[in-house]
């Protein structure tokens, strides 16, 4: 079935770009607005099946999202544009975006033959780039009939507009692409591929939206620009910090807005991003930040030794001796020392207790019941314990247990939660973020603050206690 299913949203647009063509204005004004203005994306989840929309990556950038892309875009300076060109235009909402600030002519001809030569638009899908035409008619000729200037056309017209939005494979047009001239648009698809060893700066499976950026930065003009609605991995994920770098060889990155969750229907946070292409660097470190760092000179790495458990229950062979298994589900709501139940046969590095237990899988927000987004569990006793990997290990490297307790009350403040919620908007965790929280800040603004932590002995520069 495809994108086929689509084809009924746009044979309602041809319907009403027909009216339109017509002057038929009277009763259409509302059914209009709502074409413009997020029903193509309610009519993609309505018509197209989820498991297509996510093989397809098809999640148009509609609602507040597209408003806050406006604002990026028109922060740059988009009127004075030579060209827009969004190489995986779904049905045209980020090229929609634009024309909102873009001129209009005398008559409503012009418009169209003007904003056809700036406004270009590519995907992989036949009915989406149908519907994007007729969306950009349908935004010309509604300025036009707001301004008091309707005008009546002959059948068709719609249809026969913004012939530069065409049907091609996006990614492969950035990558033969050279010298372009004026703003690049970016809402690409999120899912997974594989690359091969001629991407340097990762390998397997990565996200697409990163080969996008790295193509789109290259096919730019210096000076022009690109602006970007990204999966929040890409700008806080650890194994794409050699996919910043690479970025930053490429273009001068002028901001970075953490946005939060796409949309009601779309459980990934995401972020904007805009910069402009420069000359390409040799330079091999980061130019900027892509998140704002707290002012302090602590982190928690000076104090605590912060790994993932080193058990993959589903892969690792139960041989050896019988030891006490942690794993995320027996992390439960308590204020004292766990008591460990569960046992597995591990032939591995265990960790002796006192420690900190931390689930690697945190989504932003408050959780369950308001707990901390980073809340830990102590672990005590006298036995070394097998940990999963769906676990953060934090050992204080005094081994004093005050010390795990003390980090209880931190990880539970709620400015960790709200540093964690800036900082990385995935639905997990990473050993990197961890480690560099600022150490020590706490609030007293909220009912829940923790009380002000105290620092334990900092490590030595001699030795470092291993965790097991």
């Amino acid at each position: 079935m495809g994108t086929t299913g689509y084809a009924t949203f746009t044979h309602h647009l041809r319907l009403l770009a027909s009216d339109v063509g017509r002057g038929a204005w009277r009763g259409i004004e509302q059914d209009v607005q709502l074409a413009l203005n997020g029903q193509a994306a309610q009519q993609l989840r309505a018509l197209v099946p989820l498991q297509v929309r996510r093989e397809e990556g098809a999640f148009f950038t509609g609602g507040k999202v597209r408003d806050a892309f406006t604002s990026l875009v028109t922060d740059a300076g988009a009127e004075a544009a030579t060209g827009f060109w969004d190489p995986s235009c779904g049905a045209g909402d980020l090229l929609l975006a634009v024309t909102q600030h873009l001129p209009t002519a005398q008559s409503l001809p012009v418009t169209l033959a003007r904003w056809g030569r700036l406004l270009r638009g590519c995907d992989l899908q036949e009915q989406f780039v149908e519907a994007a035409r007729l969306r950009l008619f349908l935004a010309a000729a509604d300025r036009h009939h707001r301004e008091g200037r309707p005008e009546k056309f002959m059948p068709g017209v719609g249809a026969n507009a913004f012939t530069r939005v065409k049907v091609a494979d996006g990614l492969a047009a950035l990558d033969a692409a050279r010298g372009f001239k004026g703003h690049l648009l970016l809402n690409p698809p999120y899912g997974s591929v594989q690359v091969d060893a001629s991407h340097d700066w990762s390998s397997g499976a990565v996200s697409q939206a990163a080969l996008f950026v790295l193509a789109g930065a290259r096919a730019l003009s210096v000076g022009q620009q690109l602006h970007a609605v990204l999966p929040d991995v890409l700008r806080s994920g650890t194994r794409y910090e050699a996919w910043r770098t690479r970025v930053e060889q490429y273009l001068n990155v002028g901001k970075i807005s953490v946005y939060g969750q796409f949309d009601q229907y779309t459980d990934v946070d995401v972020f904007m991003l805009s910069g402009a292409r420069t000359r390409k660097s040799s330079t091999a470190s980061p130019k900027r930040l892509w998140w704002d760092e707290p002012d302090t000179e602590c982190r928690l790495d000076d104090y605590f030794e912060v790994r993932v458990g080193p058990v993959v229950d589903n892969r690792d062979a139960h041989k050896g001796p019988e030891v006490p298994f942690l794993t995320a589900r027996d992390l439960i709501s308590i204020d004292s020392g766990y008591k460990l139940s569960r046992t597995r046969r591990y032939p591995g590095r265990l960790v002796n207790p006192p420690f900190v237990a931390v689930r690697r899988t945190s989504r932003p927000g408050p959780g369950t019941g308001g707990s901390a987004r980073a809340a830990g569990v102590l672990i005590t006793g006298s036995e070394p314990i097998a940990v999963d990997n769906h676990l953060i290990i934090i050992k204080p490297r005094s081994q004093e247990r005050q010390d795990c307790i003390e980090l209880q009350k931190f990880l539970s403040s709620d400015v960790v939660s709200q540093w964690l919620d800036q900082r990385i908007r995935c639905r997990h965790l990473t050993v990197g973020v961890v480690r560099a929280l600022p150490w020590g800040v706490h609030s007293t603004t909220h009912e829940n603050a923790a009380e002000p932590v105290s620092l334990p002995r900092q490590r030595s520069t001699e030795s470092e206690p291993s965790l097991d």
